[in-house]
């Protein structure tokens, strides 16, 4: 029974009275009974040694044990492990001192799951003032207490934690979150008073606290302020303190609450935000200094200055690689003592941290020279009392320029941040450096040409006009060499461009070597190169040097293991004979070439009056063929093509000619280079296509459907980027069949760009159009591409086939192209036969058809319509 020992009853005399008072007590015990089963918390009671003599029915809810396993130390138990010894310490604490307590601890419930408590206890005393029992309460305080711990760490991710101060008293307690900011043990209690508390900022800070306290106190509103505390590792920490004043019903203030957190990260970054905008002013400066300053001494001065600013350090400087041994010079720098600018600071051979930076060209940062063994610091560091650097490259354009660094005579540990600055000074300085070098290169560009970086027309002019002057004074001769390389376009068709650029500069050295230190060598563009020789005495003089070109140029190239051989045409002129200005000696050494190219090629020819005739008419040549077109002044011609065994017609090849209205016929040997030289051979080869697709078309509506319509095909027109769609649109507009076009294009035009011609060629043979190499044997064909793609015919070209079968050599030719082309399972056609002789070895080499003068000669529209008419056969 709860409470069953029983005080002693004083004595009554009176029998009923003493039945009165055991009535009322048991009905007092009755109602402290009802009163302790009906509290929420866990009631007990206990003797003076700890032995548990009673519990109310909420501790065997709770714990799920009986009455019998709860008495006596039955309690102990349920009790969490860890918390038993501290219980028990703290229930020796009270019954040696005999005052309440109370203490927090974790009691398992009947699931299983411990929960945090708050135990409290009075001592019960009799009359005399003895203690005879404990009892005691359990309040299950669990969510409060995980809240608590929840509330600790949002503190701790946040940095924040709460504080109160009684001004009355002075007193201060803190959170956890605030002694883990301040690096304080919790055991230690927060600061007794707000000096002590003043004793944690530094002297700025410590006085803004208290004047944010008492002003808080004062109007009795909410104070913030960021303060600076004291490191103790060096770092400096910053923290926000918000006061939020106390008040009691009257108004006054009678404390203050609030928080503290940790800013830090944000203060540091602010500053160095502010520190970077700094540099960033400091950078612009630099360099609008650098865009007016007349030379670059005055910008690494100035560069120096904008360091040793940006960086707040006493030392700066600019070193830069002086000479072919590359020793480090200071150019220009901060804090040295006089005498040191432009002296030597660093030789290669020593292990610097500078030329560590021009090694690895990545920034050395040195924290404290004195700590480390990798570099030996300069003398220039050394007898400056320099601790700590940073070191960067300067680049230059093609190797490294120098180094920059910043220094202090105290320890410093440098940031990325100023790394950054300071790589932001070595790329002004690059610029700067590099400007003043574009400029020197862009005076060399404009009198140089890029490919070969001999002297341009401008050059040329300057100084051939300074040659005719002298040679004027002097009575001497000057001779004007114009140089065009044969052919070269087929070199670029073939090899592609980059492979012809690299022969022209090798031209262009072979050339040099040939002329003396007086002459000039010079590039005009494309192919052509003017060579101008002072100081001749005769022409002979100018023929020599021509004969020495020819010798040079013809003997082989070898690029990228393939062997060129090219021929040049050289014009001369020679002043005063043939000009007295460059205008007149250029015209006249041109004209004078295109003459040595139509007399042979690979030769030299001194101009003659009556050259310059022929370049005029064939400049008014090129102006009629403008309006050639327009004017209907081409047409077309078809041969007929053949099969050698059955002498059927398997074919017409269309061949353009050209009416002029007062030069009569012209061949297409004289107008189509024209036309290639000057880009009508697009529109016209667009013409050549249509008008014989039409005329093709209009022969397969009369039933003359034998042979295809064989149109040769120019590079210039097969690079165009929609010359399939162009084919296509041909054949919508006209009706023809694409079996019935043969499109023909020359090695040179397939060997262009292989993975783009293959392209295209699979895009001609999808819309069912058959291909043909022409002139096939005079270009660089390789069968390794060739087998790649999908042609349908190989044309022998007329040169191997003239004189056969007495040309050996045309003979083994041949042979190889037929044999080659058959084993590519392709037809083979040989072009210029004109004798039964040709004919017939042709046949006996295998050869499938054949076209020239034998059969016919090109036909004009009406007479090849009368020949496919009788000649056709069902």
């Amino acid at each position: 029974m709860f409470n069953k020992g029983r005080a002693k009853l004083v004595a009554v005399h009176d029998g009923t009275e003493f039945k009165r008072v055991q009535d009322a007590l048991r009905s007092s015990e009755a109602e402290f009974r009802t009163l302790v089963e009906t509290m929420p918390q866990i009631v007990w009671v206990t003797r003076p040694d700890g032995w548990h003599i009673d519990f109310n029915q909420h501790w065997l809810d709770y714990t799920g044990l009986t009455v019998e396993e709860s008495l006596g130390h039955g309690w102990n138990p349920p009790f969490h492990p860890d918390d038993r010894g501290r219980a028990a310490e703290r229930w020796l604490q009270a019954t040696n001192s005999g005052k309440p307590y109370e203490i927090e601890y974790r009691l398992r419930r009947r699931d299983g799951v411990y929960h945090w408590m708050l135990g409290r206890a009075l001592p019960m005393r009799d009359a005399e003032g003895n203690i005879v029992k404990w009892f005691g309460t359990c309040t299950d305080i669990d969510h409060l207490k995980r809240t608590q711990e929840r509330l600790d760490e949002a503190q701790l991710v946040g940095k924040i934690g709460d504080w109160e101060y009684n001004p009355i008293t002075d007193d201060t307690t803190w959170s956890q979150a605030v002694y883990r900011m301040f690096g304080r043990d919790s055991r230690l209690d927060a600061p007794k008073n707000l000096l002590e508390s003043s004793t944690l900022y530094d002297a700025e800070s410590a006085v803004l606290l208290k004047k944010m306290l008492n002003l808080a106190t004062a109007s009795g509103q909410t104070q913030r302020f960021d303060l600076r505390t004291k490191g103790g590792d060096g770092q400096e920490s910053y923290v926000q303190v918000v006061a939020v004043p106390r008040k009691a019903d009257s108004g006054e203030v009678v404390g203050l609450f609030g928080t503290v957190q940790d800013i830090s990260e944000r203060k540091q970054a602010e500053l160095a935000l502010h520190a970077r905008a700094q540099q960033q002013r400091l950078a612009a400066a630099l360099g609008q200094f650098a865009l007016s300053a007349t030379s670059l001494d005055e910008v690494y001065t100035e560069a120096a200055s904008t360091i040793a600013q940006g960086l707040k350090v006493e030392f700066s400087n600019i070193l830069l690689l002086d000479g072919p041994q590359n020793p480090l010079v200071l150019k220009a720098g901060i804090g040295w003592k006089p005498g040191w600018i432009g002296r030597q600071v660093a030789d290669p051979v020593e292990q610097t941290q500078t030329y560590r930076v021009l090694a690895s060209r990545e920034p050395v940062i040195i924290h404290d020279f004195s700590e480390d063994s990798q570099f030996a610091p300069s003398e220039l560091l050394t007898s400056h009392g320099v601790m700590s650097g940073v070191d960067i490259l300067v680049g230059g354009f093609e190797k490294p320029a120098g180094v920059l660094g910043a220094y202090t005579d105290t320890p410093r540990k440098f940031s990325t941040d100023d790394v950054g600055f300071l790589q932001g000074i070595a790329n002004i300085l690059s610029a700067v450096a590099e400007r003043q070098r574009a400029n020197e290169q862009l005076s060399h560009m404009a009198l140089h040409d890029p490919l070969t970086d001999l002297p341009n027309r401008l050059l040329l002019t300057d100084r051939l006009n300074e040659a005719l002057s002298h040679a004027k004074r002097h009575d001497e001769q000057v001779a004007l060499l114009f140089v065009d390389i044969d052919r070269f376009k087929h070199v670029n068709d073939v090899f592609g461009h980059a492979l012809g650029d690299h022969v022209l500069h090798e031209v262009a050295k072979r050339l040099s070597r040939c002329v003396n230190s007086e002459g000039t060598v010079s590039r005009q563009g494309g192919d052509e190169f003017i060579v101008a020789l002072t100081g001749v005495q005769e022409e002979q003089d100018a023929a020599l040097i021509a004969d020495r070109l020819l010798t040079a140029i013809t003997s082989p190239f070898i690029l990228e293991d393939i062997e060129i051989i090219l021929g040049m045409s050289i014009g001369i002129a020679c002043f005063p004979r043939n000009g007295e200005d460059a205008g007149t000696l250029l015209r006249n050494a041109d004209a004078a070439m295109y003459v040595a190219k139509e007399l042979g090629r690979n030769r030299y020819q001194f101009y003659a009056p009556e050259m310059n005739m022929r370049a005029l008419d064939r400049l008014t040549l090129e102006s009629d063929l403008h309006r050639a077109i327009e004017r209907n002044e081409l047409f077309l011609m078809y041969q007929p093509q053949l099969d050698l065994k059955t002498e059927n017609v398997v074919g017409l090849e269309a061949l353009v000619r050209w009416r002029h209205p007062s030069r009569g016929l012209i061949s297409p040997g004289q107008f189509i280079p024209i036309a290639e030289d000057c880009g009508l051979i697009i529109p016209i080869g667009n013409w050549i296509l249509e008008s014989a697709c039409t005329r093709r078309a209009y022969w397969a509506s009369q039933g003359l459907t034998t042979g295809s319509m064989a149109v040769n095909i120019s590079a210039h027109q097969f690079r165009q980027a929609d010359f399939c769609d162009r084919i296509n649109d041909v054949l919508l507009r006209t009706g023809l069949r694409p079996d019935l076009l043969e499109l023909e294009v020359t090695e040179g035009v397939i060997m262009q760009g292989i993975d783009q011609v293959l392209n295209k060629l699979n895009l001609l043979r999808e819309l069912g159009v058959t291909l043909a190499i022409d002139d096939f044997g005079t270009g660089y064909s390789s069968l390794n591409y060739l087998k790649q793609f999908p042609l349908h015919c190989l044309k022998i070209d007329q040169s191997f086939t003239r004189g056969l079968p007495n040309d050996q050599g045309n003979e083994a030719i041949a042979k190889a192209i037929i044999q080659m082309g058959h084993s590519l399972g392709l037809k083979v056609l040989a072009e210029g036969i004109e004798t039964k002789e040709e004919e017939n070895h042709l046949k006996a080499l295998g050869c499938d058809a054949g076209q020239g003068y034998l059969y016919a000669k090109p036909l004009s529209t009406g007479d090849c319509e009368e020949y496919l008419r009788v000649t056709h056969r069902d």
